[in-house]
């Protein structure tokens, strides 16, 4: 069942209807329905009866390449479809395109959706004037056809820039908007969002038609890292937005709230030329994992959906059986060229018939190769680079580090080299190679505010060799055999977590490895061995591993059968998997170039050939796609890649980059990882909840319940001493920093665990996972126990739930048998609770001004606030309904069920007052109008000021 290639979006009376336009050509099948309607506000899709094309006059219609999918957020549902796409490369004649605008297009009513239709349209036009977007008559030449493969044995036509659709108003009018209303930075704003630096063409002049890019000493920013002005989405957001009451929807407030903020990146993020697709062929498995095509099975139902971007925007549409509607995306870089060699004829050695291969020498790419005169005959080949970024553990650099609990690592990208004829013709060779880049698979993070963090590991050595062995257990079941390199340095900050992955890796081996195979691992300190900018020096890891290369081999397929296959894989990582990643996956793929043309009986040194500077020039282009997805720039030491050259300039142009690097990792990163993480449906929208109070958000790949359980289990080892106490419950609370008091920010989270003869306050260490202190409260001193409203904060709505912020508040007898031991990392852990108090007056509330007459010398109490049960990561249950998956039990009557336990204990410990009063009373700790008055300038100012920078 083909994807439908063109299709028209027509704001209806009830409905988005969207129809197949281009007749057989472009359907590809008329056996589908060929049209559906999106309902207004229910979203609802329906099959609708094939319409002519005259149906749709004289109303505005947008003309669309494919779509990405329904965007939903809260009760706002939005339409991205793909406007404007570029042909960057042709596979056995099948056309990939690249999307390079796409239009968002609400489905709240008509007049919603017929207001963004027009904006696109503007856009869309802008770039062409003489354009008419509703002529279906445009764009693509007959000698190459929109999605019909060319005829075996002929050569078609390269990859061209599709100039009818050029970017007009998005980014350009981005940066303006930029620098007049978001970033207050001057001429340093508006150097770094330039057209030039943002990579784009300047007004009016022609793009080239070559496939990469020259090289360029400017720094380069990613417009994913970019900021959007208000005006690029006032025709997109509806108009009831703002006024429509979401409050039955959790999450949906501060979703609402962010909602313009999120359409703008979205739309960046699409238009960004960083994902690709294609009609007829699945870009998403390597060359010789290309099933057999069938007319009949969806492309979405046989692509790899490791690699299927849009999968999470797609649902309604599979689900609604449109299977005609749903388009697959990569992300990550598709790259192609064509280059000519001229051969001599070949010597025969005497008393050997046997060839050998002749010295060659590449002319250049096709179209140099045709001016140049020579005696040799010329052999055309195709060399194509396709690299597949994994939507496990997706996300942005620091962030995102390390390895997950089901063994995804970040920054996980499958680069693939193909060497073939221009003609894919079936009776020649088709050469592939495979090559794998990942985070080292270890638990560990980096801060983003130093230039040059120091990794931290996080977790127990049972928790990080369970991940380590799930991930090269399923690296080994996708490719087979494994050859790990890791390029990090042997010394400073990086070394401890290069040791650690050495230990892992040599436990692993202990234990038997992979299915009894051991894993290779290669340490190659990269800045040692390549110090003085000789980078042509990582040909010593090469050698180093040569044997390795030449026993996993490559892939050569002739006529449709594999002549021999890739038996393994090489996987390397850096740090963030970028610079040093990207020069040495070029060596390795230079290494399988040069022995597949020896197969071809061409002989090559890539190394000393200045006519090959298109490799290097192909593999910058990939690294720097790779690495903007990731970091939002260019990759460091890409004059290195595309020249063979490391000079001062290039220096110069990473240290801008770097530059750029650790702005967008201090400022930008933050929401674009919430972004990415809820595009793909690894969140809920109670992320935005979590964005707005914390400007930032957690792991959803890391169980953050697995991490609270070790908590609780570490801390019962080292705070209950007697052996003859009886755990009875634990759970993770948040505590004011200082003790004794019910408001002192900020709060931190603790672990509260319940015995039979005391209750625990302990301060964990969640970083290195360690008590930091505990204390310890005996239940015969215990008198009262508060629960209710508990409101530290009222800058969000989230915050200001009365229904959502609930605490506790445990009173007790200062005395002898209470305790409070400090780890000190000495003799000396006792304390004296008053030691840690602050003497100074800070305006919070105390015993004395909470509990009316009650002496502070002789009374202390500890607050505990609960947890959000509202969880940013959606329930792996089915959804049954609209409010499924939603956590039912609520906060006020967890913390009661906290209250009853102590109780419980306490009256289990003293039998002699079992008739006697309750200690458990429900009353506010911090009701709402208390939080208002306490609230001060200062926090409001400090919290807007970081909401400027980060939201």
């Amino acid at each position: 069942m083909p994807v439908l290639r063109k299709l028209i979006v027509v704001a209806a009376v009830d409905g988005l209807v969207l129809h197949a336009n281009g007749g057989p050509r472009f359907n590809g099948s008329n056996n589908e329905a060929s049209s559906i309607r999106i309902d207004y506000k229910t979203n609802k899709i329906t099959a609708l009866p094939t319409s002519a094309p005259e149906a749709f006059e004289g109303r505005d219609v947008l003309e669309s390449y494919g779509l990405v999918g329904l965007l939903s957020v809260a009760s706002y549902s939005f339409l991205v479809s793909v406007t404007q796409r570029e042909q960057v490369a042709q596979i056995q004649g099948y056309p990939v395109y690249s999307v390079t605008n796409v239009a968002i297009i609400p489905t709240s009513s008509q007049e919603d959706a017929t207001r963004a239709i027009t904006q696109a349209r503007k856009e869309v036009s802008q770039g062409d004037p003489d354009l008419d977007p509703s002529s279906d008559e445009e764009d693509v030449p007959d000698n190459v056809t929109d999605g019909a493969a060319t005829e075996i044995g002929s050569v078609p036509t390269s990859p061209t820039r599709e100039t009818f659709h050029s970017r007009g108003v998005s980014v350009s009018s981005i940066a303006e908007d930029v620098i007049g209303k978001r970033l207050r930075f001057g001429r340093f704003a508006a150097n770094w969002l330039s057209r030039k630096n943002l990579g784009l063409p300047r007004p009016g002049a022609l793009e080239p038609e070559v496939l990469e890019p020259p090289f360029d000493d400017t720094p380069r920013m990613s417009t994913e890292g970019s900021e959007v002005g208000d005006s690029s989405t006032e025709a997109i957001v509806p108009q009831e937005f703002g006024s429509q009451s979401d409050s039955n929807q959790p999450g949906a407030g501060q979703a609402a709230e962010l909602l313009p903020k999120l359409l703008r990146y979205t739309k960046l993020l699409f238009a960004s030329h960083n994902f690709f697709f294609a009609y007829d062929y699945d870009l998403t498995r390597s060359y010789h994992a290309q099933g057999p095509r069938s007319g009949h099975l969806p492309l979405h139902k046989t692509v790899d959906p490791l690699y299927f971007w849009n999968k999470h925007l797609m649902t309604a549409f599979i689900d609604s059986d449109a299977h005609g509607f749903v388009l697959p995306l990569l992300q990550g870089f598709v790259g192609q060229r064509k280059f000519t060699v001229a051969v001599p004829e070949k010597k025969v050695s005497d008393g050997n018939p046997r060839e050998e291969s002749a010295e060659a020498r590449i002319i250049g790419d096709s179209q140099d190769a045709e001016s140049v005169e020579t005696e040799a005959p010329k052999q055309n080949f195709l060399l194509t680079l396709i690299s597949r970024r994994s939507v496990n553990r997706p996300g942005v650099r620091y962030l995102r580090r390390g390895v997950d609990d089901e063994g995804n690592t970040a920054n996980t990208v499958e680069t693939e080299q193909i060497l073939s004829g221009p003609d894919w013709d079936p009776s020649h060779n088709v050469h592939s190679y495979l090559q794998v880049r990942g985070s080292i698979p270890l638990y560990f993070s980096q801060s983003p505010y130093a230039f040059k963090p120091i990794p931290v590991l996080h977790h127990s050595a049972e928790t990080n060799q369970l991940a380590f062995g799930r991930h090269f257990r399923e690296l080994s079941r996708r490719y087979g055999k494994i050859q790990a390199v890791s390029l990090i340095d042997k010394h400073a900050g990086e070394l401890k977590v290069g040791e650690q992955y050495e230990r892992y890796a040599d436990v692993f081996n202990k234990a038997g490895g992979i299915d009894g195979s051991p894993l290779r691992l290669e340490w190659f300190d990269f800045h040692n061995e390549c110090r003085g900018m000789k980078f042509e020096n990582v040909s010593r890891l090469v050698d180093r591993v040569k044997e390795t290369l030449d026993e996993f081999g490559y892939t050569t397929v002739k006529d449709g059968a594999a002549l021999h296959k890739q038996v393994g894989i090489v996987r390397t990582n850096c740090m963030d998997c970028l610079d040093r990643t990207g020069v040495a996956q070029c060596a390795l793929g230079q290494w399988a170039l040069e022995r597949q043309l020896k197969e071809e009986g061409i002989q090559i040194d890539f190394g000393g050939d200045f006519s090959t500077q298109w490799f290097n020039t192909l593999w910058a282009d990939n690294g720097d796609a790779i690495s903007k997805q990731y970091s939002s720039t260019a990759a460091l030491k890409g004059d290195y890649t595309r020249t063979r050259k490391r000079d001062y300039r290039g220096a110069l142009n990473d240290f801008g980059l770097t530059l750029s690097r650790y702005y967008n990792n201090i400022v930008n990163d933050y929401f674009s990882q919430a972004c990415i993480d809820y595009l793909l449906g690894n969140v809920s929208t109670h992320v935005f909840d979590e964005f707005a109070m914390e400007l930032q958000t957690t792991d959803p790949g890391i169980s953050v319940q697995k991490i609270r359980q070790n908590a609780i289990d570490t801390s019962c080892k080292i705070v209950i001493s007697s052996p003859s106490e009886e755990f009875l419950g634990g759970w993770t609370m948040l505590t004011p920093r200082q003790p004794n008091t019910l408001r002192t920010l900020p709060f931190e989270e603790s672990v509260l665990l319940l015995t039979d003869a005391a209750v625990y306050s302990c301060r964990f260490d969640w970083e290195t996972d360690k008590v930091l202190s505990f204390e310890r409260i005996d239940l015969r001193s215990i008198s009262r126990i508060h629960y209710g409203t508990y409101i530290t904060s009222i800058l969000t709505d989230t915050q200001a739930n009365e229904r959502s912020n609930v605490g506790l508040v445990v009173v007790y007898r200062d005395g002898d048998t209470n305790a409070l031991r400090v780890n000190t990392r000495s003799l000396q852990t006792n304390v004296r609770p008053a030691a840690l108090e602050t003497t100074s007056s800070n305006g919070e509330w105390d015993l004395v001004s909470w509990l009316r007459g009650t002496k502070r010398a002789t009374t202390r109490f500890v607050a505990f606030k609960s947890m959000p049960m509202s969880n940013p990561v959606p329930s792996p249950r089915p959804r049954l309904g609209p409010n499924a998956g939603i956590v039912t039990v609520k906060e006020l009557d967890r913390v009661r069920g906290i209250c009853q336990e102590i109780e419980r204990a306490m009256l289990a410990g003293d039998s002699q007052n079992v008739d006697s009063t309750s200690v458990v009373e429900q009353s506010d700790i911090i009701s709402l109008a208390d939080a208002k008055k306490r609230t001060g300038i200062l926090e409001y100012l400090v919290y807007d000021i970081k909401k400027m920078v980060w939201a």
